[in-house]
């Protein structure tokens, strides 16, 4: 049972995806060329660090997508647009704090990190101007949230497109006139807030207006915002820590010139989740809606119908970046950088692991179930950091990412995907036989497929782009049968023939 509006959403989440794709192809060697190492290395140390600071945000624009999505649901307008002045106001507070301390952060910064000669300064500016742009954008993160609640993902997807195609354009030109870490990062805050406030504008639209003041800010809806948004905060910390952490664990084991390396086998990592997570994100609104009606039968539906989707669309991306990972570094960034490969293997199981837990997690978001798994991700976290830094210190790079696999592991499919189960209903033996079923023969013959054409994918990028289709399409063509069911494919049968009435 999918959401409302699902392809639609997904379409154009994936658009979105696809654009930050080519854009991270294309910019990463731009950046590492026209910076070089060490101004690259920076670069990616203060950027991942200023994503901390999403700790303060306390989960209150996640908790105010529930909440304006029920309340739009039963028709309550004024509602859902108090719920929405609130939670901005709410967190301007933070903001404005965090603003306020920025030179005291960026001085910190240079204390921290054994920072190579001649970036200090340059590293200064870019953390406080960074800080400023998270800063402001932590309030404005509300309207992005109300365009989730209302499943605007068009309009919230077109301007995250608009925004990384300006930036990115923006830092080729930077570099190709001779600027540096401190222009980028000037570039980088001018087309957020252009960004923020043209989500400002559509949203107040699509509302019917939205008064942003002390008459608009309502005490009592703190307190229910506030009960939900702590454990997601929670949640959003342990993700931080087992997945943002690991370049500072780089920098610190095994110094800022590793972190270029690291972060590069990362972002290639990191397509598995570009194009698994736009097709998943919609499961958190639907869960609210369901959650009004009550159906549980229903809501047992999507859970194996959802996690099914997330594991057939992540695993095909995770062994295809895991057996192609060595030809892939080779054809993108060039020399310098072997030790990423390792890298990419690591973190891409990563993203498969989660991948079996991902939709349970959305639905008890959107049932207001928060608690437990926010609680259990410590023990996440804990683990991950210990034995990031423990293998960090033995392996060097390829440890750090190994730790964050093993946290990710012991938490996600021994302790939640159990949980998930009991929650909603369904038999731990039924989920596991129907994913084993969806996807053990398609997962052993596109195996097959990626290391018989591993050779192959060498001999140049075609080369490389051929053997990835064919271990993906070896996949999908397989998985069409083992992992649709009958009524999944009638469904999308009627769904083809109506657009196709429709369009001709």
């Amino acid at each position: 049972m999918l959401p409302a509006r699902f392809f639609r959403s997904a379409t154009w989440n994936y658009l979105n995806s696809f654009v930050a794709l080519v854009l991270a192809i294309v910019i990463t060697p731009i950046l590492v060329r026209g910076l070089g190492k060490e101004a690259y290395g920076t670069w990616t140390l203060v950027t991942s660090s200023v994503l901390y600071y999403s700790i303060l945000q306390f989960g209150l624009a996640r908790a105010t997508v529930k909440f304006v999505a029920e309340e739009h649901a039963a028709g309550d307008m004024p509602s859902a647009r108090r719920t929405i002045a609130t939670s901005f106001l709410s967190l301007s507070v933070p903001a404005s704090v965090l603003i306020l301390v920025s030179p005291a952060l960026a001085f910190l910064f240079t204390v921290i990190f054994d920072l190579p000669d001649g970036f200090k300064t340059a590293a200064m500016v870019l953390v406080v101007l960074s800080t400023v742009d998270f800063a402001i954008g932590m309030p404005c993160d509300t309207f992005g949230a109300a365009l989730v609640a209302l499943q605007r993902y068009d309009l919230l997807n077109a301007t995250a497109t608009g925004v990384a195609l300006a930036q990115a354009i923006s830092w080729a030109v930077i570099l190709a006139f001779g600027g540096g870490i401190v222009e980028l990062g000037i570039a980088t805050i001018t087309f957020s807030l252009i960004g923020n406030l043209v989500r400002y504008v559509m949203v107040r639209r699509l509302m019917g207006g939205i008064p942003i003041g002390p008459r608009t800010f309502e005490r009592r809806k703190v307190k229910p915002l506030l009960s939900m948004s702590g454990w997601i905060a929670l949640s959003d910390t342990v993700e931080i820590v087992t997945i943002r952490i690991d370049p500072l664990v780089v920098a610190l084991v095994a110094g800022v010139p590793a972190v270029a390396v690291y972060t590069v086998g990362q972002k290639l990592a990191a397509f598995v989740e570009r194009l698994t997570g736009p097709a998943l994100a919609m499961f958190f609104p639907h869960a609210a809606a369901l959650s009004a009606s009550g159906d549980k039968e229903a809501i047992r539906r999507t859970l194996l119908a959802g996690t099914r989707l997330s594991v057939g669309l992540t695993l095909p991306l995770a062994l295809v970046t895991s057996v192609l990972a060595e030809p892939a570094l080779d054809a993108w960034v060039g020399e310098g950088f072997d030790g990423a490969a390792a890298v990419v293997i690591f973190l891409s199981l990563t993203t498969l692991v989660i991948s079996f837990s991902r939709v349970g997690i959305y639905i008890l978001r959107g049932l207001g179930n928060v608690r437990f798994p926010a609680l259990i991700g410590v023990f996440e976290a804990v683990v991950n950091l210990g034995a990031s830094v423990a293998l960090g210190h033995l392996m060097g790079i390829e440890g750090v990412a190994l730790g964050t696999l093993v946290g990710v592991t012991m938490n996600h499919l021994f302790v939640l995907v159990p949980y998930v189960c009991l929650q909603l209903g369904v038999s731990l033996w039924t989920f596991i036989l129907t994913i084993l079923r969806a996807h053990l023969i398609p997962c052993a013959a596109s195996l097959a497929v990626g290391f018989a054409l591993r050779s192959f994918a060498y001999d140049g990028i075609w080369q490389l782009g051929v053997a990835g289709i064919a271990t993906v399409g070896t996949y999908l063509v397989l998985f069409s049968v083992t992992g649709v069911t009958g009524d999944e494919r009638r469904q999308l049968g009627g769904l083809v023939k109506r657009k196709l009435a429709g369009r001709f």
